[in-house]
This record gives C-alpha cells, structure tokens and sequence, in this order.
C-alpha cells in the first residue's frame, strides 16, 4: 500500500455519533465557525520532496553502536513509518566532544542519548569507532534512509577529521547525502571553544581548512554547511563567500526557549511567530541567490530537550505537522526533528532495552507525510478568525491532499472546500487527542503507533461532497489529512 492512500475496506463513519468522543461532541464543546479553502491546483508553490522527513540524533548515541543497527527492528519500523526515503542526521552539541578511534570497546554500555542541554560544560569524550559506522550503515540499510554526518570542528584537527571522514565515506557510499563540519559555530565564542572575537571570517577559514583537508583524503566527498544556531548572517555570508564549497545551506530553529520561562507554553507554541517568518526569507533568499537548497537540519519545539507540559502533548503533533508544511512551503527540502532518548521533544522515546513509545509529535510527523513527493499549491483559507492554517498539495496522478490544522482551542470549523478539480471521491483521516496538553491518547486515523513501531490508519471517513465542493467539519483543537480524486 502506497503511504498516501487509504485501507481498502478500512471503518467508515457516516455520522459524527460513530466517531471518537472528539469528533462526538465538537458541535457541544466549541463555537462552530463557518470557513472557507480555495484551491488553485495549477498554481504550484513548491515541491516536497520524497525524503523531505528526517530524524537528528546526538552524536553520543554513536558510543553504543548497537543503538544504530540494524538489529534495532523496532527503532527501524518506527523510521519506516515515518517514510520509506528518510535522512537521519548525527550531530548536535556532543559532536563537539567526539573522538574517532579504531580501537573498539569491547562491552559498551547501553545507552540512549538524549538530546543535550550544554554546550559549554566539560563531559566524557564520545569514542567514534569502526563498529559505530558499521551498525550505522546497517541500521540506514534497514530503513533504506539516508545519512548527514557531523565532524568535530569545536576541538579537533584536520588531519583526524580527515580519517574520520574517510572511513565514513567509504563505508557509507551511497547511503551518505554530506558531511557537515562544525555545530552551531555561531556559538563559539560564546562557549569558549574560540576566542570572543570569533566571527564568521575566521570560522570559514577553519571551516575551509578542514573541507581541504578531508577533500585530500576522500574523493566526492560533500559538505552541507554552516549548521548554525540562529545568526541568519551566517547563512547569508557562506552562500555569498562559499557557495561552490557545499550542495546545500544549513541552519537550526527551535519554536521555544529556555524551559524555564513560563511564557514559553502551548498558546505560543500554536501561534504564528514572524521573526521566524524573517528568518526563512532570508535563508529563501541566500538560496536563490547562491542556486544552494536549504535543510532545516536540527529543529524541535522548544530548546534544551523541550519543555514538559509543552513539548510532550498533542499541541506538538498539531505544531509539528503545521510546521513542517510551513517550511516545505518556503521551498526548503527537509526538516529533521531533534530527539533521542527520553526528552520530553523526542519524536520517538525510549531505549533499545526498554522499548519505544511515540510521543505526540510524531503523529503531526506522519499527517506531513502523506504529501511527501507531491507539490505544494496555491491554497486561500479564511477561517474566520479562528487560529487555523491549511495547505493543498497536487499529486502525480492529479489527486488533491488537503491538510486542516485547527489549533484553537475554543473554535470549531465548519469548512467548506473549493478543490479546483471535480470532485469524485473523498476520504479524510483525523489527527486527533482528548486535549491539547494530552501526554497520550493521540491517534492518526483512528490508530496509534504500535510498541513495535507499526502504523495503519483504522478510521476512514467520507465527507459530504458535490461535484465541486467537499464540506468538513473540523473539531477545536484538531487536524484533519483529505484526499480529493
């Protein structure tokens, strides 16, 4: 079954009385605003790519190889179900405190490294071996998923860079998108790793000669670059100075931060923010301006491992899934969530010895989904003042999708679509949870995610349609993914 279709013969619900307690009593629980989608199919926006989703893990998970391996059956289902093309990028803060090494250990200690909340506090060096890459070119394999990997450029030196870089080269092939040297450099002179006066001049000097010294090692070899934590500037001054050094721009954005401010909370969460919006016109246009595509290569809701009570409820599935097609529909080719571990942001938690679990934002993930490798279009939403937003993307077969999300919590939507095209059959699945700050209870298409990591969509409805205009009844605080033929 291709993602993007629907169970055959899987439940239908005719009435709202034969659906979730959610979809039950929307008309009861909120004000019903009547809202309106205009679809322009041939006004194309921007393409999603088929391996646009993608994981980012700490480069400190790779001190237990088996994590990343393909003997890791349950962590390569859940990668699976989030998309047969996938990237897993391995960098973050502790790719700073790596160490490559061609003695093993002989027992390393299970672990699941979550994500880091310190860059500047002194740790265990992470060892990187021979077996580490290993299992990790298995455990891509497995999931048929891709690969952008981290090199130490915090406190490292060419030459070991160098044979690190070759090894993963060459026992990665085809399964390696780029290497990235550095994370967040932006941030050096700040955690001491450089002196105060560090500035992007001298990074790029570092930053090229270390690219020299690995290109002498490995042939082919790519860089995507500069991977920085906020300072925009960056971006634009490697696109402008380095554009012929890498195949694509780089940059982190996390929603929220610090954990500690109590104004970091659901409400903001769930509402536009315009400096971000700033922010991806910029990188827009340093990637007009330098031919390089950008990648959102480490992102999550809120920074320093998330923020309990936010982070870890469904208002991220409605954020996450709202997001990713914000930034697809900026034209950026991919967006890979932070995690590992148990942080309270991780899109899948848990450990190989203990099991997985996914968490809320995980099912936002997987409404995205369903419109990877299609093209995003021109689509008009009046929601009537509710907080809401939608996308329509137009597949090779010229089938409509049409994500609904409704983050308000008091407002439900009565919408009423104009898709563009005739109208022949229409189906919808539901992202839905009993409230936005619900930790469980989360389900896409009437299902959860398995304990093994499976996913297939139990609850199909048919909306009331003409041939011209499909009519949705949409719930506060919920999503709906519809498919137009």
């Amino acid at each position: 079954m291709r993602r993007r279709e629907f169970l055959v013969g899987a439940a239908r619900a005719t009435a709202a009385a034969a659906l979730s307690p959610v979809l039950r009593g929307w008309a009861q629980d909120a004000a019903v605003i009547p809202a309106s989608l205009s679809v322009k199919p041939h006004n194309q926006v921007s393409v999603i790519p088929p391996d646009f989703t993608g994981l980012s893990y700490e480069s400190a998970q790779l001190a237990y190889p088996p994590f990343f391996s393909a003997d890791n059956t349950a962590l390569v289902a859940y990668c699976r179900t989030l998309g047969k093309q996938g990237v897993l990028r391995i960098g973050g803060n502790t790719s700073e405190f790596t160490r490559w090494t061609e003695q093993e250990t002989a027992a390393p200690v299970p672990m699941a490294a979550g994500a880091d909340t310190s860059a500047t506090e002194k740790r265990p060096v992470t060892p990187i071996t021979p077996a580490s890459i290993r299992d990790l070119a298995g455990f891509l394999d497995a999931t048929g998923w891709k690969l952008i990997y981290g090199i130490n450029l915090g406190h490292n030196t060419p030459q070991q860079a160098a044979i690190e870089a070759k090894f993963v080269h060459e026992t990665m092939g085809p399964r390696l998108i780029a290497l990235q040297i550095g994370n967040e450099p932006d941030r050096y002179g700040k955690q001491g790793f450089r002196p105060s006066t560090w500035n992007f001049d001298a990074y790029l000097a570092q930053w090229l000669q270390f690219a020299r010294a690995i290109r002498r090692h490995v042939h082919g070899v790519r860089f995507g670059a500069p991977d920085i934590a906020s300072n925009i500037s960056w971006v634009v001054d490697f696109a402008e100075k380095a554009r012929k050094e890498a195949i694509f721009l780089t940059y982190h954005h996390y929603a929220e931060g610090p954990p500690s401010d109590p104004t970091m909370n659901i409400d903001r969460l769930l509402h536009p923010n315009s400096k971000f919006d700033s922010e991806v016109a910029q990188m827009q246009q340093a990637s007009r301006s330098s031919g390089l595509p950008v990648r959102l290569v480490e992102t999550n809701s809120c920074y320093n491992g998330g923020k309990e009570g936010v982070s870890d409820t469904f208002a991220s599935a409605l954020w996450g899934g709202d997001y990713m097609f914000h930034i697809a529909q900026a034209g950026q080719t991919g967006v890979y969530l932070h995690g590992g571990g148990h942080s309270f942001y991780t899109p899948i938690a848990g450990s190989l010895e203990g099991g997985f679990t996914a968490r809320p934002v995980y099912y936002g993930m997987l409404l995205f989904d369903q419109a990877l490798g299609s093209a995003l279009v021109e689509s008009v939403l009046d929601a009537g003042g509710a907080n809401a937003t939608a996308y329509a993307v137009r597949f090779a077969d010229n089938a409509l999708g049409v994500a609904i999300f409704n983050k308000d919590a008091s407002k439900a939507l009565r919408l009423n679509i104009n898709p563009g095209i005739p109208v022949h059959s229409a189906e919808v699945l539901r992202l839905a949870g009993p409230s936005l700050d619900s930790k469980t209870g989360v389900t896409f298409g009437g299902s959860e995610v398995s304990s093994s990591g499976g996913w297939s969509p139990s609850q199909t409805e048919t909306p009331d349609h003409t041939d011209s205009a499909v009519t949705l009844d949409l719930p506060a605080a919920s999503a709906a993914w519809l498919r137009i033929a």
